[in-house]
């Protein structure tokens, strides 16, 4: 169990929690007052705080910074994945969190079967995805929360360039000649990352064409049919590796 806190609450020298960061800190952990706790804002700090208020009955509790520390801001990794059905895209959000991911992309395609039809669905979805981001962040101590966009289809999908950085997209596909561990991609350096990932069966031909439009590149992973949560778990830490990440 992490010992780390989130809130984005932070007003000069003191921060604010409530609601689950109360719950955990003060009735997990029962940290008290004068107790010093770490935690992030999710932009790139890091602090250390001495608790000096709690509020039972509005379930909150104050700390007093006393260090603080801002972190290099990591390369652009922007994770596109097809929204896969149960809670797989729970666990791939957990482990890209880990791996260094910055931007998360659920993809609606031909062959995805989770179909998010009103507003309230898509915004209550994409609540609970952040809370997984959230405590994948307190878990690994990784102090930039990652951006997850809402659902989109391929077709709507809008590439923006990355100032003074290179770019590398890849597709994977099972039906790609190149490897990703025998291709000549040199992710060393400056360079923004963008990884597209279909759904069990695949991206559609159409979906295919339209993502070689936009720049990207097909790849494989080997000759093994890897379930989707494998693949991109295998594909991140390769990158990652390469970009000398860990």
């Amino acid at each position: 169990m992490s010992k780390f806190a989130y809130t984005e609450s932070i007003a000069k020298n003191s921060a604010s929690f409530a609601k689950d960061e109360y719950q955990h800190q003060i009735k997990v952990l029962r940290q008290r007052i004068d107790n010093h706790i770490d935690f992030f804002d999710g932009r790139g700090n890091s602090y250390r705080g001495q608790i000096t208020n709690i509020d039972d009955r509005k379930k909150w509790f104050q700390v007093e910074i006393t260090e603080s520390k801002l972190h290099r801001a990591p390369l652009p990794l922007h994770l596109m994945v097809a929204l896969p059905k149960g809670g797989k895209l729970d666990s791939i959000i957990q482990k890209a969190v880990e791996l260094g991911v910055t931007k998360i992309t659920p993809l609606l395609t031909a062959r995805t079967t989770i179909r998010l039809n009103t507003e309230k669905k898509i915004e209550d979805r994409m609540d609970h995805w952040r809370q997984i981001a959230i405590a994948s962040i307190k878990q690994s101590s990784n102090p930039f929360l990652p951006r997850i966009e809402p659902p989109t289809a391929i077709s709507q999908l809008l590439m923006k360039p990355y100032e003074g950085l290179a770019l590398k997209q890849i597709v994977f596909h099972p039906g790609a000649e190149n490897l990703l561990s025998q291709h000549k991609l040199n992710f060393e350096g400056n360079s923004a990352v963008e990884l597209a990932f279909g759904p069990e069966g695949g991206f559609s031909d159409d979906e295919i064409t339209t993502l070689l439009g936009l720049g990207f590149s097909p790849l494989g992973l080997g000759k093994r049919i890897l379930r989707l949560e494998t693949a991109v778990v295998s594909a991140l830490t390769l990158i990652q590796y390469l970009r000398n990440y860990f």
